[in-house]
């Protein structure tokens, strides 16, 4: 108990305080730094290179880099333009975007979240048509499946004749993409076993022309719908947009 007084003296009080006095400091200028370093540390980040409309296709002209302090970048930022159009095609939503500011994941859409649905992201002509069918008439049809097509048009009382236009009177018939299929109020359905069948399959047309002589031979005959294929490659692009 003596040995113990002993070495407990003002002196080694005097030490002790030092010691947790020079702790204390540099655990103070440990966590300063940290702090000035979020506030001036850069890190480079996607920003629009212009003002961006809302519901605007996001491509890599549209964005570009800036150096942004750490502190004030949002959480859900970009940091790789290649990576985040890789995904898929991606779209601004009802806000749009502001050009040199961070774009945030939480203000951009892909097409299928969009309010204006896949169809915001068809170009080039291309279009979604609906096609009245039945079970009979649409057979193994799955979105995703190619099809081609086939309208039975029946004999006027005259003639009596009836006749069925393919793809070889009709070269636009062939192998059409199934981009979905819907119910009778307009659910969308998987083509699953057990689901009800399908009142309209929206199919993806290329141009107005075939769009404009499916249309016709729809209103003339009854459309068949023939599984040919299948684009899964283009199909599973659609479910990940749809995740």
């Amino acid at each position: 108990m003596r040995s113990t007084k002993r070495y407990w003296n003002v002196y080694t009080r005097l030490l002790l305080i030092i010691f947790l006095a020079l702790l204390a400091a540099v655990g103070t200028t440990y966590l300063n730094k940290n702090y000035i370093d979020s506030k001036v540390e850069m890190i480079k980040v996607v920003v629009p290179s212009e003002h961006i409309k809302p519901y605007t296709e996001l491509t890599k002209g549209l964005l570009t880099y800036r150096d942004v302090i750490k502190s004030e970048i949002p959480g859900d930022a970009i940091y790789d333009k290649e990576e985040f159009l890789k995904e898929g095609s991606k779209f601004t939503g009802e806000i749009g975007l502001v050009k040199g500011y961070p774009v945030k994941e939480s203000l951009t859409v892909n097409s299928f979240d969009s309010v204006f649905g896949a169809a915001i992201a068809l170009k080039d002509g291309k279009s979604y048509l609906g096609i009245a069918t039945d079970q009979v008439r649409s057979q193994l049809v799955k979105p995703g499946t190619l099809v081609d097509l086939y309208c039975f048009i029946e004999g006027d009382t005259q003639t009596g004749e009836s006749v069925v236009i393919s793809k070889i009177e009709e070269p636009l018939f062939a192998s059409l993409y199934v981009h979905s299929l819907k119910g009778k109020n307009n659910e969308e359905l998987k083509g699953a076993e057990g689901e009800s069948s399908p009142a309209v399959v929206v199919v993806e047309t290329v141009s107005p022309e075939q769009t404009s002589k499916i249309i016709r031979y729809q209103m003339s005959g009854k459309m068949y719908l023939v599984p040919v294929g299948a684009d899964s490659k283009k199909h599973m692009a659609e479910l990940t947009e749809k995740v």
